[in-house]
């Protein structure tokens, strides 16, 4: 039999919890923290994801949206393995929420709570592992801020990163400005004890405190009240007895308290991975690897029928969309007065290729035989109301960009697409002639084409070439006569050149 945790994986769901956010399922509870709630979800298809609801509190704080918009925006930028890939979210409902890939596996907290310290091969191999996520949350303009051992997952083919970029959302709300402090004591950088700005050597002192902890079950600065560990932090020097090596080296440069005498996540890394091993191999101590099935067990509520949401209360304005990263599969769901299930979706399937790089996306649409029926009223039209229809769907990752549709523009007679062009890793430089768009192409469910009349080269003959500054992004558009019915799933064909071209499938307005 296999061992158990002393507390389960999945909590089963209170009177009070909600079944369904977003359009995807509620299965169980997975946790709470300082900033909401966390759920088990699942896509219509059965794809399990974690779903942070934000807490009351946070949501009556315009700020707060906005920054959390921002850091989503900035998280679905984030290409690692070694990271939760953000798959959707909503800012605008009534409690923000943040969709999440689910990782089947138990946080660094609980295993070394449970078990006791790791091997010290494992721990070379974790905070590598985090290292390397750091490296693509830091290139993407984010830092933490939160790192811990709670926020470490530590899957079977290894350890995942995730809540980075929430922390900084919070960082004005009245609820920290009041004296609410947003991260963990015991891992907290001497800048962010002493209230200063937080850069990524901050997540750097957080790292060395989370090695040390998976490497001996304590934490460098002791327990006690958060104000005398936060003390020890910023004017005493940690106590690293017990520490293995390599370990204590790293831990030792991590913890320094002038931020520059901290290493480099590349540094890190090197120190870590000083053989030609691969790190993924049976990485995690066989006490750890057999309680791992019971993240993957079938849930009762797993094959139960998905109950039919009441009709929707959003307006228009409310998009449908869901990124293609958790295996490959995106999901959008069309209908105007209700969203309407089915268990035998069909499914659709596209590639966007280069030859850089090739990104996969597949779309599923949701439809029915029996779809209620709906009294006629103004909002029931093929158009949806004039206005900004926001997206936010990667559909092409390069070795030198990112394409991002960012958002449509609903007008009079014109449907205008936006897409993010974003570097990868450095400045870099776009000709009109190259790489803009030259015969982007709005492809409809019904088979209908609407070539696009107008893009961002067209409306500036006389500027050809743009330079994107790393951590930046270029803002293209394309202007298409408006299209029969938006209420039905249609395909944005985006073909900028040679090097570059996307889709996007499953689009609905509504």
């Amino acid at each position: 039999m296999q061992p158990a945790w002393s507390e389960p994986p999945f909590q089963p769901l209170a009177a009070d919890d909600p079944r369904e956010i977003g359009g995807y399922r509620i299965l169980a509870r997975l946790g709470a923290g300082g900033m909401g709630r966390v759920y088990l979800g699942s896509t219509q298809s059965g794809r399990r994801l974690a779903i942070k609801v934000i807490r009351p509190d946070y949501t009556e704080d315009p700020e707060f949206r906005r920054r959390f918009q921002q850091e989503i925006d900035a998280a679905q930028r984030v290409q690692s393995i070694y990271t939760a890939a953000v798959v959707d979210a909503d800012t605008r409902a009534a409690q923000p929420w943040l969709a999440t890939a689910c990782i089947p596996g138990p946080s660094l907290a609980l295993a070394v709570r449970e078990l006791g310290p790791l091997p010290v091969d494992t721990v070379r191999v974790l905070v590598a592992g985090i290292a390397e996520a750091l490296q693509a949350i830091h290139r993407a303009g984010i830092v933490h801020r939160d790192l811990k051992p709670a926020n470490v997952l530590l899957a079977p083919d290894g350890p995942r990163v995730i809540d980075f970029g929430i922390a900084r959302a919070a960082d004005s709300t009245p609820l920290t400005r009041s004296g609410l402090r947003i991260g963990s004591p015991r891992f907290m950088s001497p800048e962010q004890a002493r209230g200063e700005t937080a850069g990524p050597a901050s997540d750097l002192f957080a790292l060395g405190s989370t090695a040390y902890f998976a490497a001996t079950g304590r934490t460098p600065f002791g327990e006690g009240p958060d104000a005398t560990v936060l003390y020890r932090i910023v004017h005493e020097e940690p106590t690293l007895t017990d520490c293995p090596e390599p370990i204590l080296s790293l831990v030792s440069r991590c913890l320094a308290k002038d931020p520059e005498a901290r290493p480099s996540v590349k540094q890190v890394i090197e120190t870590m991975m000083m053989s030609d091993t691969d790190p993924t191999v049976d990485w995690l101590p066989a006490t750890l690897v057999t309680r791992l099935d019971m993240y993957t067990a079938p849930l009762d509520t797993d094959t139960a029928p998905a109950e039919t949401p009441d009709p929707p209360r959003q307006s228009w304005a409310r998009r449908l969309q869901i990124a293609g990263v958790v295996g490959g599969v995106v999901l959008a769901a069309g209908g105007v007065a209700t969203v309407v299930r089915n268990a035998q979706e069909p499914e659709a399937k596209a590639a966007a290729t280069s030859s850089a790089a090739p990104q996969k996306a597949v779309a599923s649409v949701s439809a029915s035989a029996s779809t209620p029926a709906v009294k006629a009223t103004p909002a029931d039209t093929k158009t949806p109301a004039p206005g900004r229809y926001r997206i936010n769907r990667q559909f092409y990752t390069g070795s030198d960009w990112i394409l991002v549709l960012n958002y449509f523009e609903v007008g009079k007679s014109t449907l205008t697409a936006y897409v993010d062009y974003r570097p990868r890793g450095r400045t870099r430089e776009l000709t009109c002639k190259d790489e803009l768009p030259t015969a982007s192409v709005l492809m409809l469910a019904g088979g209908q084409a609407v070539p696009s009349k107008g893009t961002f080269c067209s409306a500036h003959p006389h500027r050809k070439n743009w330079t994107v500054k790393a951590g930046k992004k270029f803002t293209d558009h394309a202007v298409f006569p408006m299209p029969d019915d938006l209420r039905k799933p249609f395909t944005l064909e985006w073909q900028p050149g040679l090097s570059l071209s996307g889709k996007v499938r499953g689009i609905v307005l509504r």
